[in-house]
Formats: structure tokens, sequence, C-alpha cells
């Protein structure tokens, strides 16, 4: 699932009827948790839960640590601990969802995410979840919109869930509206200086033919602000191609394969690409590659 939503610290005091006992190690529960250090929280929650096996909260931040230490089936077990004990919040069945998402278990996560909503209508984050879901798992793109449109609607801010507007409105053949989308994530990205390119490259995306100069400024600036993401060099290598920049192009596409070596898209560019350049052997090499990925995954 790309572009997910952090942890949200909006409401991090999780309400359970059961509280971490000691207000030191909820402080230090909770700035562990700020700062993303996942490994030392899961073992201070962990340890909280032995002392104290009756800790809804405890349980709770276990989970989220056990998620985004990319441990779903651990993250089930502590969240659902936290649910036994009484925890019934709209943060712990958005965050049971998300572990159900990473299990496949697509039932179960879409019972959990409108749970979610249902507690807690002005959560936008289920919304958000469910429309990654529509347009990742299922691609249906007028569903996935319109979940979209209800997050946007509760947090007009919330730069995931504009961009994902955006892009579903470009592949509904609403190239204006996906723009002005676009431009909303990216306000909201530079007003609190966060690190993501998506929207930047949703935006290259948009204009590369239209407009292709622009295009090359939203990519340069998607490949600044998110180096180790392949696809900012992928849209910038097509930009650089589309202005007839040739070495320019070739540099980013070697970048993005040797950040994704199995993406054919990647392969079948550099093909296209050393072909242009007259560096035939290079060029039976990235479409042999292109093939046997073909092969392999299927179409992309």
């Amino acid at each position: 699932m790309k572009a997910q939503s952090p942890v949200s610290f909006d409401d991090l005091n999780s309400p359970s009827a059961s509280k971490i006992a000691s207000e030191d190690a909820l402080s230090e529960i909770l700035d562990l948790a700020r700062h993303n250090r996942w490994n030392e929280l899961a073992a201070s929650a962990e340890q909280i839960t032995r002392q104290n096996p009756n800790d809804a909260d405890a349980f709770y931040w276990l989970g989220v640590a056990r998620l985004e230490l990319h441990k779903p089936i651990g993250a089930v077990q502590a969240l659902r601990s936290a649910q036994n004990l009484g925890m019934d919040s709209s943060k712990l069945h958005e965050t049971l969802g998300r572990a159900y998402y990473d299990l496949n278990q697509f039932i179960l996560f879409q019972q959990q995410m409108k749970e979610a909503s249902r507690l807690d209508p002005l959560n936008f984050r289920p919304n958000y979840f469910l429309g990654l879901y529509q347009i990742t798992i299922r691609s249906d793109v007028a569903t996935a919109l319109a979940f979209f449109d209800k997050a946007t609607k509760l947090q007009p801010d919330d730069w995931k869930s504009l961009y994902q507007e955006g892009r579903c409105l470009e592949l509904s053949g609403k190239p204006g509206e996906a723009r002005a989308y676009y431009a909303r994530a990216i306000r909201s990205i530079e007003a609190s200086n966060q690190p993501f390119g998506w929207p930047f490259q949703g935006m290259a995306h948009l204009l590369i033919n239209q407009d292709p100069e622009q295009a090359l400024n939203f990519a340069k600036k998607a490949a600044t602000v998110e180096p180790n993401e392949y696809s900012n060099h992928l849209i910038l290598a097509q930009v650089y191609e589309r202005l007839g920049k040739l070495p320019e192009a070739l540099r980013e596409a070697k970048l993005a394969a040797s950040q994704s070596p199995n993406t054919a898209q990647v392969r079948y560019l550099l093909f296209m690409l050393y072909r242009r350049a007259g560096k035939n052997q290079a060029a039976q090499s990235e479409l042999s590659a292109f093939k046997k990925l073909k092969i392999v995954y299927g179409s992309e």
C-alpha cells in the first residue's frame, strides 16, 4: 500500500479503559513513537505487558510498533489483546485493519476500517485506507475516488488523500481537476516541510506532454525530496527524453534501474534510450531483461 499515512499523533493518549500505569512509562512510549523508534518502543511496551498483563494501552502500542516493524501477525495478536481488555477506539480498529491488510485479509481489513469510521466519523484515515485498497487491490478507480473525496473533505490538508484523489481524477480522464488536487497536495507538503515526492511526480506526469519544461521542474523536485524512490527518477528520465535530453534521461533511468532492477517499465525505457543513443549491445541487454521480467511478473 503506497503513500501510507504514518501513525497519527493528534490523539497519542490512546483512549481505553486501562491506562499505562506509570506516567514516566507513558511519556517514554509516546516519545519513542514520535521519533519512530519502533524497536525500542516494542521492547518497552512488551516489558509493560509482562509486568501488567491487563494494560490495554501497552498492548495497543506494542501492536503499533510491530506493525511499523512489518510484523503484522504479532501486531494482530497484540491489538486483539488490547481489544479483549476493553479497548474499543477508532484508532485501535484502524491499526488492526492495517495489520489485516498487510496479511492480505481484505474482508477483515474492510470490517475494521468501517468500524473505525463508525466510532469516529471525523477520522479521515479509514476512508484514505479504504481508497488505497480500492485502487491498489481492486483497481476500482470510481470507488477509490469516492473514499478519497470523503477523506479530503474531513481533512482538507492531508497531502496523501489529496494526491490520491488527484491520481484517481487523472485516471478518470479529468486532468484539470487532477492538477488542482496535485497542487493542493504540493502546497500542504511545502507548508509542513515534509519529504514526500508523490504529488510532484503526479504533476510531472500530468504535464509531460502539455508542458514538458514545467514537468521537468516538478520531476526534479520529486527526485530531490525522495531520492531513494525509483519512480521519481523514472518520471524524470521520461521528461528528459521528451525534451530530447538523452544523456540526462539515461542517467536517471540507470539510477531508477539500480533502485528497482525488477521493474519492467524501467528496463524498457533503458532499451529505448540506449537504442536512440546507438548503443545496440546495451539496448539488447535491456530488452532481454525486460522480456524476462514480463515472463516472470506479467503485466505491471
